[in-house]
């Protein structure tokens, strides 16, 4: 990322958004409207378009193919939502291929932290306590993809 004043603030701004709205909507209501996905995938292709020009535009569409791409494939395996394959397609197209590989890794690692934490955080605390039904321990996975997305964002401003 070596962006620099206007486009750089561009940049931020836009994924800053993106990213806080989606995080906010799947904590609260369990979901990420097709809207904001559709809405971030635009706005990204254009800004890449018109600040990086076809060169961007390409890196823009390699990105989403390996995160949409890979969310997808887990996703038909019975894993995650089709609110965050979405997701991870149109911020994809905002990060690029590198970054997106890069934004994978950490946010699984840090959907795993926090699924771990919230599931011992869940278990009952008595050994006399009566066993509750297991339930599917689920996070919302726009929390640890805009917290993966920020710190990797961070590092390369350093």
């Amino acid at each position: 990322m070596s962006r620099t004043g206007l486009e750089l603030w561009l940049f931020l701004s836009g994924v800053a958004v993106f990213t806080l709205t989606a995080a906010i909507l799947d904590v609260r209501h369990r979901r990420i409207p097709n809207a904001l996905s559709v809405t971030g995938l635009a706005v990204g292709l254009v800004f890449r378009l018109a600040i990086d020009g076809l060169p961007g535009l390409g890196d823009a569409l390699g990105g989403f193919a390996v995160g949409f791409g890979s969310l997808l494939l887990l996703w038909s395996m019975g894993g995650g939502g089709g609110g965050d394959v979405k997701l991870m397609g149109a911020l994809s197209v905002w990060l690029g291929t590198q970054q997106t590989v890069h934004v994978l890794i950490l946010s699984s690692v840090l959907a795993f932290v926090f699924t771990a934490i919230r599931g011992a955080i869940s278990r009952p605390t008595f050994e006399s306590s009566p066993p509750r039904p297991r339930q599917k321990v689920a996070v919302a996975f726009a929390v640890p993809l805009a917290v993966a997305t920020w710190t990797l964002i961070g590092i390369k401003l350093m």
